[in-house]
């Protein structure tokens, strides 16, 4: 019987009422194939790893990769001991970070968040999963990832930087609530120094003249980061931990703007003002198989896709039929997602690309009726013939206007 096949015997709740390992790891190969069928460019990074429980494979740079790979160590049971739960704690984190940067992301991260720091009983359990929470930053995710900022220095920071927050919070959480002060510290001690380190990088990057596209990006990535703190801290269990010590960390990009120098107050000001709308889970993406097919088909920082909308024009891969149904799901979500500017810009970009653009036979003889009047209409019209300069020089002047220089 195959990995595949035991798959899909597991039953809903098949892991003590969550979610069965297996078919957690079958939910990150549907929507990144490219991890586990040696496509990847970096697959041959991945080390041997060795250990019979499935957290035994995480301490390296691509830890959530190869423990994805050695997912099937850990049995779908009904009644998990503590070892299992800090397995599938190591298993869900892995599987976040594997997808969270793609099409279908996992819906996990309550768990990693709460849930299993609750569940845990056992100490030498929960220490296994706080050196793993612990080691996070030390994960390399630009191979699964084209919505990150490099900043020398300080890192590359991402999407990710948030849900590894998440997990430090419910860490803290979690020793809180077993009377563990200094592992509850330690926590505390590695949040703090996450933000802080956003906040410099964020400086940094603003005093650079050149960079304010790359500064409205970190903008949007300190904003969602700051956000995923208060969904882990603002919870009714984080209610163990003293609302004072709490309140250092709240609500960093509405208030209190001294914290932390204010950075957060300025890329949430950068945030609100350009990069909102695009902050959308990108449903009308989500059954795209597609868009499936490589690592560097994976959606870059929007809105600014007029790049990767050359690159599905002319992407080897795809035959006219498949174009033209990325091209009608662009079109779709720009009538869906209100105030967005990425889907325009990616069907700009393609429209440049494409022999003979958007209005070329080989695509329209597969468009639907409500697709070529999108097409036609008269502001989607005016959003494609705008340059991609004149678009993102925009973006460049208002962000230079909110950081006053």
């Amino acid at each position: 019987m195959t990995e595949r096949t035991q798959r899909t015997e597991e039953g809903r709740g098949a892991f003590g009422g969550f979610i069965g390992p297996r078919t957690l790891v079958g939910l990150v190969e549907n929507t990144a194939p490219w991890l586990f069928d040696g496509a990847h460019p970096e697959s041959t990074d991945l080390p041997e790893t060795t250990g019979p429980r499935v957290s035994d494979h995480a301490g390296h740079s691509l830890g959530w990769w190869t423990l994805l790979r050695h997912g099937h160590l850990l049995p779908a049971v009904e009644r998990p001991t503590p070892a299992d739960y800090a397995d599938y704690f190591a298993l869900c984190v892995a599987a976040h970070f594997g997808s969270v940067a793609t099409y279908v992301p996992t819906d996990v991260d309550a768990k990693i968040r709460h849930a299993l720091w609750l569940d845990q009983t056992d100490p030498a359990e929960l220490a296994r999963m706080r050196a793993l929470a612990l080691e996070l930053g030390s994960w390399r995710i630009t191979g699964v990832s084209k919505r990150t900022v490099t900043v020398d220095g300080f890192g590359v920071f991402s999407g990710h930087d948030g849900e590894r927050l998440s997990v430090l919070g419910g860490g803290w959480i979690g020793h809180a609530q077993v009377g563990d002060l200094e592992g509850a510290e330690r926590f505390e001690a590695a949040l703090d120094a996450e933000l802080r380190r956003e906040a410099e990088a964020f400086e940094a990057l603003a005093r650079q003249r050149g960079r304010e596209l790359e500064v409205a990006g970190l903008a949007a990535i300190l904003t969602h980061n700051a956000g995923d703190v208060m969904q882990a801290l603002g919870a009714k269990p984080a209610k163990v931990i003293p609302e004072e010590r709490r309140a250092r960390y709240a609500d960093l990009a509405r208030e209190r703007f001294e914290r932390y120098g204010g950075a957060y107050g300025r890329a949430a000001e950068i945030y609100r003002a350009l990069m909102a709308p695009e902050g959308h889970r990108n449903y009308p993406l989500r059954e795209l198989k597609e868009l499936r097919r490589s690592p560097e088909l994976l959606l870059p920082m929007s809105p600014f896709l007029d790049g990767w909308g050359e690159r599905l024009a002319t992407w080897p891969g795809f035959d006219d039929a498949a174009r033209a149904n990325i091209v009608s799901a662009l079109v779709v979500g720009c009538k869906k997602v209100a105030g967005q500017e990425g889907y325009y810009r990616a069907l700009a970009g393609f429209d440049r690309a494409h022999p003979g653009g958007l209005g070329a036979k080989s695509l329209t003889q597969h468009f639907g009726t409500a697709v070529r009047k999108g097409l036609e209409d008269a502001q989607m019209r005016q959003k494609l013939a705008l340059r991609r300069e004149s678009f993102e020089s925009r973006y460049v002047k208002e962000v230079r206007r909110i950081l006053g220089r």
